[in-house]
């Protein structure tokens, strides 16, 4: 039966992470459509500062004949040339290479990470009180049946941790605090292994970001390099944009990564210990059951 759970719960926890994914990316891309970033490259702004410094020298020319005073091709630029329009989002994908889609990938996932190990690394999925309630309950009017039943069927971590340590209760302490003790470090390997995920990306992403601030460097000296004039800092900003972009996603996906890490980590080892020790003192207030009773099975 708890085998049951366990593999329904496993179903209803993936289905909650494709969801959250889901979400979360649908969300960013609502955000970073709305949001609209004007770039202008530097020849166009050249030609729109030489188009505004037109009208200021052309009254200081009263002698100029009129074969003279038609300069179209300024014109003509700034008519030609508009400011390109992209929204923030294409403008980061375009800015970061194929490092930073490493990067923006891990985002997702650790967005993703962080919000189910909010929502599992709860006190009440691991000491509801109206569990412990009910159970003191039960012990109090000695109705140890009853509080078996009332374990078996609570999906904490506290009622799993009594229902094995009672089914065991028949063969001696022991046994008792043996299957507890497997359960527990069952449960804190999985949910160190998740968090483990979240050290990972804060070690990678500036990983990432550091590969991308390689390339954009390359990529500069480069274009020095295959030119024969000096170049123009226009030719030069694609690689240096990499290198800083890459280098700035990396950071603010490790930080947040890493603090997250630090904070559930501390709460998941915080949790286990007040877990074990009220598991360990409900478990001891039930009497020495007799030797010659049937020991109580889950089935």
């Amino acid at each position: 039966m708890q085998s049951d759970r366990r593999a329904n719960y496993g179903t209803s926890f993936w289905w909650t992470r494709a969801c959250i994914v889901v979400l979360g990316f649908t969300l960013i891309c609502l955000v970073s459509t709305t949001t609209t970033v004007a770039f202008q490259d530097t020849d166009a702004k050249d030609a729109v500062g030489d188009d505004k410094a037109m009208p200021v020298e052309m009254p200081a020319e009263p002698v100029m004949k009129p074969a003279e005073v038609a300069p179209a091709a300024p014109v003509d630029v700034v008519g030609g040339d508009q400011p390109t329009q992209k929204n923030f989002l294409e403008w980061l994908i375009a800015a970061s290479g194929p490092f930073g889609a490493c990067i923006f990938v891990e985002s997702f996932i650790m967005v993703a990470l962080i919000i189910m190990c909010l929502l599992q690394i709860r006190r009440q999925n691991f000491l509801p009180p109206e569990f412990i309630t009910g159970y003191e309950a039960k012990l109090s009017a000695q109705d140890y049946q009853g509080a078996f039943n009332l374990a078996r069927s609570d999906e904490s971590l506290l009622a799993r941790l009594l229902a094995i340590g009672m089914s065991k209760f028949q063969r001696g302490p022991d046994a008792v605090m043996k299957a507890m003790s497997e359960l527990g470090e069952d449960e804190n390997m999985m949910l160190e292994h998740r968090l483990n995920y979240l050290a990972l990306i804060a070690t990678t992403a500036p990983m990432f970001g550091l590969l991308g601030t390689v390339q954009g460097m390359v990529q500069a000296f480069e274009e020095i390099a295959n030119s024969n004039t000096t170049p123009k800092p226009s030719e030069l900003a694609e690689g240096i944009q990499l290198a800083l972009v890459t280098t700035l996603e990396g950071l603010v996906v490790a930080i947040p990564a890493m603090i997250a890490y630090s904070l559930l980590r501390n709460r998941v080892i915080r949790l286990m210990f007040d877990t074990g020790i009220m598991s360990e003192d409900l478990i001891n207030r039930l009497p020495p059951r007799p030797a010659g009773s049937p020991p109580t099975t889950v089935s």
